[in-house]
């Protein structure tokens, strides 16, 4: 497996971390009902298309691949807050 489908792979990891766990534990929304499942397909085409993308140009690949998982960390996406934030509420250093 190349890099570039790693990082894919983790920011869908991260993601659904963050619906499942980190948002729950932050306090906002219910572990599998506030779940987006459609985060298991957009995450399987995305390794796909960066696998295609890898075999053409490699630094491009793994370049998209850590924007999308440095995005996937930072950024908030849907109902639930970024990832960091969900996270440090969940460990009581933020309010």
């Amino acid at each position: 497996m190349s890099a570039a489908v790693t990082l894919a792979l983790s920011a869908g990891a991260v993601t659904a971390a963050n619906e499942l766990l980190f948002s729950p534990l932050a306090g906002k929304g219910t572990p599998w009902k506030d779940f987006n499942w459609r985060i298991i397909p957009a995450t399987a085409v995305f390794a796909l298309a960066m696998d295609g993308l890898d075999k053409i140009s490699p630094n491009l690949a793994v370049g998209i691949g850590l924007a999308a998982f440095l995005t996937a960390l930072l950024a908030q996406f849907g109902s639930a807050a970024a990832p960091v934030t969900n996270l440090a509420k969940a460990l009581g250093y933020q309010k």
